[in-house]
Protein backbone atom coordinates (compact mmCIF):
# COMPACT_ATOMS: atom_id res chain seq x y z
CA UNK A 1 0.00 0.00 0.00
CA UNK A 2 1.34 3.15 -1.19
CA UNK A 3 2.16 6.14 1.72
CA UNK A 4 1.34 9.88 1.67
CA UNK A 5 3.76 9.98 4.66
CA UNK A 6 7.05 11.28 2.99
CA UNK A 7 10.58 11.86 4.57
CA UNK A 8 10.19 15.55 5.19
CA UNK A 9 7.47 14.84 7.04
CA UNK A 10 9.18 12.12 8.95
CA UNK A 11 11.67 14.66 9.67
CA UNK A 12 9.94 16.95 10.92
CA UNK A 13 7.66 14.88 13.21
CA UNK A 14 10.56 13.43 14.31
CA UNK A 15 12.34 16.69 15.17
CA UNK A 16 9.73 17.77 16.99
CA UNK A 17 9.14 14.47 18.94
CA UNK A 18 12.83 14.54 19.79
CA UNK A 19 13.17 18.16 21.17
CA UNK A 20 9.70 17.00 23.46
CA UNK A 21 11.70 14.25 25.14
CA UNK A 22 14.69 15.96 25.84
CA UNK A 23 13.00 18.89 27.53
CA UNK A 24 10.75 16.53 29.47
CA UNK A 25 13.96 14.85 30.77
CA UNK A 26 15.75 17.57 31.61
CA UNK A 27 14.84 19.90 34.48
CA UNK A 28 13.41 23.60 33.88
CA UNK A 29 16.26 25.08 35.61
CA UNK A 30 18.72 24.20 33.30
CA UNK A 31 17.11 25.67 30.16
CA UNK A 32 17.18 28.44 32.57
CA UNK A 33 20.33 28.55 33.67
CA UNK A 34 21.39 28.55 30.14
CA UNK A 35 19.74 31.60 29.49
CA UNK A 36 22.56 34.85 29.17
CA UNK A 37 22.29 38.09 31.11
CA UNK A 38 20.09 36.93 33.27
CA UNK A 39 19.24 39.98 35.66
CA UNK A 40 20.14 38.49 39.56
CA UNK A 41 17.42 39.71 42.65
CA UNK A 42 18.91 41.96 45.18
CA UNK A 43 15.18 42.28 46.62
CA UNK A 44 14.85 40.56 50.20
CA UNK A 45 10.98 41.66 50.91
CA UNK A 46 8.15 42.43 48.41
CA UNK A 47 4.90 44.56 49.22
CA UNK A 48 1.69 43.54 47.15
CA UNK A 49 -0.14 46.42 47.20
CA UNK A 50 -3.84 44.75 46.54
CA UNK A 51 -6.49 46.90 44.98
CA UNK A 52 -9.22 44.72 45.29
CA UNK A 53 -12.16 45.09 42.96
CA UNK A 54 -9.75 45.90 40.18
CA UNK A 55 -9.08 49.05 38.06
CA UNK A 56 -10.00 49.20 34.49
CA UNK A 57 -6.33 48.20 33.15
CA UNK A 58 -7.61 50.60 30.11
CA UNK A 59 -7.76 53.42 32.26
CA UNK A 60 -4.47 52.95 34.14
CA UNK A 61 -1.20 51.20 33.11
CA UNK A 62 -2.69 50.05 29.40
CA UNK A 63 -4.77 53.39 27.83
CA UNK A 64 -7.10 53.01 24.82
CA UNK A 65 -7.91 55.37 22.50
CA UNK A 66 -9.39 58.96 24.51
CA UNK A 67 -13.15 59.30 24.64
CA UNK A 68 -13.89 62.87 26.23
CA UNK A 69 -17.42 63.26 27.56
CA UNK A 70 -20.44 64.13 26.24
CA UNK A 71 -23.59 64.32 27.10
CA UNK A 72 -25.73 61.62 26.47
CA UNK A 73 -22.35 59.69 25.24
CA UNK A 74 -22.99 55.81 24.45
CA UNK A 75 -20.81 53.82 27.49
CA UNK A 76 -20.43 51.33 24.72
CA UNK A 77 -18.19 53.41 22.62
CA UNK A 78 -15.45 54.76 25.63
CA UNK A 79 -12.33 52.95 26.09
CA UNK A 80 -10.59 55.26 28.18
CA UNK A 81 -11.93 58.35 29.72
CA UNK A 82 -8.35 59.57 30.53
CA UNK A 83 -5.67 61.12 28.21
CA UNK A 84 -2.07 58.97 27.50
CA UNK A 85 0.62 60.24 29.15
CA UNK A 86 4.26 59.25 28.62
CA UNK A 87 6.53 57.61 30.95
CA UNK A 88 10.37 57.42 31.28
CA UNK A 89 10.14 54.35 28.78
CA UNK A 90 10.01 54.82 25.28
CA UNK A 91 6.61 53.34 23.70
CA UNK A 92 5.27 52.86 27.56
CA UNK A 93 2.19 55.40 28.14
CA UNK A 94 0.12 55.30 31.25
CA UNK A 95 -3.47 56.48 31.92
CA UNK A 96 -3.60 60.90 32.83
CA UNK A 97 -2.81 60.77 36.91
CA UNK A 98 -0.42 58.19 37.64
CA UNK A 99 2.90 60.85 36.48
CA UNK A 100 4.49 60.00 39.84
CA UNK A 101 4.44 56.29 38.72
CA UNK A 102 5.35 57.01 35.23
CA UNK A 103 8.52 59.14 36.30
CA UNK A 104 10.19 55.91 38.17
CA UNK A 105 9.05 53.21 35.39
CA UNK A 106 12.53 52.63 34.65
CA UNK A 107 12.99 51.09 38.33
CA UNK A 108 9.96 48.80 37.32
CA UNK A 109 8.25 46.18 35.71
CA UNK A 110 4.78 46.27 33.69
CA UNK A 111 3.18 42.95 32.69
CA UNK A 112 0.29 42.80 30.42
CA UNK A 113 0.42 39.34 29.65
CA UNK A 114 -1.91 38.36 32.42
CA UNK A 115 -4.96 36.84 32.29
CA UNK A 116 -7.53 35.61 34.49
CA UNK A 117 -9.06 32.14 34.85
CA UNK A 118 -12.45 31.47 33.70
CA UNK A 119 -13.71 30.72 36.70
CA UNK A 120 -17.59 30.82 34.99
CA UNK A 121 -19.07 33.47 37.29
CA UNK A 122 -17.80 37.13 37.63
CA UNK A 123 -17.44 37.32 41.26
CA UNK A 124 -14.65 38.68 43.52
CA UNK A 125 -13.74 36.77 45.94
CA UNK A 126 -13.68 33.70 43.84
CA UNK A 127 -10.81 35.50 41.00
CA UNK A 128 -8.80 36.10 44.38
CA UNK A 129 -9.25 33.36 46.06
CA UNK A 130 -7.58 31.99 42.60
CA UNK A 131 -4.87 35.16 42.13
CA UNK A 132 -4.01 34.38 46.25
CA UNK A 133 -3.56 30.85 45.87
CA UNK A 134 -3.24 29.51 42.37
CA UNK A 135 -6.20 26.99 43.47
CA UNK A 136 -9.57 27.54 42.04
CA UNK A 137 -12.54 27.00 44.19
CA UNK A 138 -13.91 24.61 45.80
CA UNK A 139 -11.24 23.23 46.97
CA UNK A 140 -11.43 20.13 49.16
CA UNK A 141 -8.38 21.19 51.47
CA UNK A 142 -7.17 24.39 52.66
CA UNK A 143 -4.94 26.04 49.98
CA UNK A 144 -1.94 28.49 51.60
CA UNK A 145 -2.01 32.17 50.91
CA UNK A 146 0.78 32.69 48.06
CA UNK A 147 2.10 34.92 51.03
CA UNK A 148 2.34 31.39 53.21
CA UNK A 149 4.28 29.98 50.74
CA UNK A 150 7.50 32.57 50.43
CA UNK A 151 7.12 32.21 54.18
CA UNK A 152 7.28 28.74 54.61
CA UNK A 153 9.98 28.58 52.10
CA UNK A 154 12.09 32.06 53.24
CA UNK A 155 11.51 32.42 56.80
CA UNK A 156 11.92 36.18 57.97
CA UNK A 157 14.96 37.92 57.51
CA UNK A 158 14.37 39.16 60.56
CA UNK A 159 13.20 36.17 63.77
CA UNK A 160 11.47 38.78 65.65
CA UNK A 161 9.24 40.18 62.77
CA UNK A 162 7.08 37.62 60.90
CA UNK A 163 7.41 36.52 57.33
CA UNK A 164 4.14 37.58 56.36
CA UNK A 165 2.31 40.16 57.15
CA UNK A 166 -1.09 41.61 55.62
CA UNK A 167 -2.38 45.03 56.55
CA UNK A 168 -5.57 46.78 56.24
CA UNK A 169 -7.57 43.47 55.07
CA UNK A 170 -10.87 43.80 57.08
CA UNK A 171 -13.38 40.37 56.95
CA UNK A 172 -16.14 42.83 58.65
CA UNK A 173 -17.26 43.84 55.15
CA UNK A 174 -18.51 42.69 52.26
CA UNK A 175 -17.71 38.72 51.18
CA UNK A 176 -16.17 38.42 54.77
CA UNK A 177 -16.28 34.18 54.95
CA UNK A 178 -14.83 33.97 51.41
CA UNK A 179 -11.91 36.21 51.82
CA UNK A 180 -11.20 34.56 55.20
CA UNK A 181 -11.08 31.31 52.86
CA UNK A 182 -7.73 32.50 51.39
CA UNK A 183 -6.16 34.42 54.16
CA UNK A 184 -4.33 31.34 55.46
CA UNK A 185 -1.68 29.41 55.41
CA UNK A 186 -4.05 26.29 54.89
CA UNK A 187 -2.25 22.52 54.57
CA UNK A 188 1.42 24.78 55.13
CA UNK A 189 0.29 25.02 58.81
CA UNK A 190 -0.48 28.48 60.56
CA UNK A 191 3.30 28.90 61.49
CA UNK A 192 3.03 30.93 58.16
CA UNK A 193 0.11 31.80 58.22
CA UNK A 194 -0.60 35.93 58.00
CA UNK A 195 0.29 37.82 60.49
CA UNK A 196 -3.30 40.32 60.43
CA UNK A 197 -3.06 44.24 60.98
CA UNK A 198 -6.99 44.96 59.70
CA UNK A 199 -6.03 48.71 60.56
CA UNK A 200 -3.30 50.20 59.81
CA UNK A 201 -3.49 53.05 61.67
CA UNK A 202 -4.19 50.73 64.88
CA UNK A 203 -1.11 48.44 64.03
CA UNK A 204 0.05 48.57 67.44
CA UNK A 205 -3.60 47.16 68.78
CA UNK A 206 -2.79 44.19 66.68
CA UNK A 207 0.82 43.21 68.86
CA UNK A 208 -1.26 43.77 72.16
CA UNK A 209 -2.26 40.35 74.65
CA UNK A 210 -5.80 39.76 74.07
CA UNK A 211 -8.03 41.93 76.29
CA UNK A 212 -8.11 40.24 80.01
CA UNK A 213 -3.96 38.45 79.18
CA UNK A 214 -0.94 40.34 81.05
CA UNK A 215 2.19 41.19 79.02
CA UNK A 216 3.93 38.51 81.07
CA UNK A 217 1.40 35.93 80.91
CA UNK A 218 1.21 36.12 77.37
CA UNK A 219 5.18 36.02 76.85
CA UNK A 220 4.94 32.40 79.66
CA UNK A 221 2.46 31.30 77.26
CA UNK A 222 4.74 32.01 73.80
CA UNK A 223 7.69 30.44 75.74
CA UNK A 224 5.40 27.47 76.38
CA UNK A 225 4.40 27.07 72.61
CA UNK A 226 8.85 27.47 71.52
CA UNK A 227 9.08 24.55 74.27
CA UNK A 228 6.36 22.47 72.83
CA UNK A 229 7.01 22.80 69.50
CA UNK A 230 10.88 21.55 69.94
CA UNK A 231 9.31 18.36 72.02
CA UNK A 232 7.12 17.83 68.91
CA UNK A 233 7.76 14.67 66.80
CA UNK A 234 9.55 14.43 63.01
CA UNK A 235 6.56 15.86 61.61
CA UNK A 236 7.05 19.40 62.47
CA UNK A 237 11.03 19.29 61.87
CA UNK A 238 10.41 21.84 59.12
CA UNK A 239 8.71 24.64 61.84
CA UNK A 240 11.18 23.42 64.62
CA UNK A 241 14.14 24.02 62.14
CA UNK A 242 12.45 27.22 60.63
CA UNK A 243 12.16 28.85 64.65
CA UNK A 244 15.68 27.72 65.49
CA UNK A 245 18.02 26.26 63.05
CA UNK A 246 20.61 24.79 65.47
CA UNK A 247 17.92 22.13 66.07
CA UNK A 248 17.68 20.68 63.02
CA UNK A 249 19.23 17.01 62.88
CA UNK A 250 22.15 18.07 60.75
CA UNK A 251 23.77 20.57 63.01
CA UNK A 252 24.43 18.28 65.75
CA UNK A 253 27.01 15.10 65.61
CA UNK A 254 25.68 11.54 65.45
CA UNK A 255 27.35 7.98 65.92
CA UNK A 256 26.60 7.22 62.15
Amino acid sequence: MKSNYNRRDFLRTAGVGTLAALAAGAPMSSFLSSCSGKIQSSADTVILLWMAGGMAHTETFDPKKYTPFEKGLDSNKVLSTFKSIPTVLDGINFSEGLESIASVMDKGTLIRSYVSGDLGHILHSRHQYHWHTCYEPPQTVLAPHIGSWIAQELGPKNPVIPAFINIGQRMTVGEAEELKAFHTAGFLGSEFGPFMIPDPTSGLDAVKPPAGMSFSRFERRNQLYAELLDKMPLATLEVITKRNPSNAPWSKPTDC
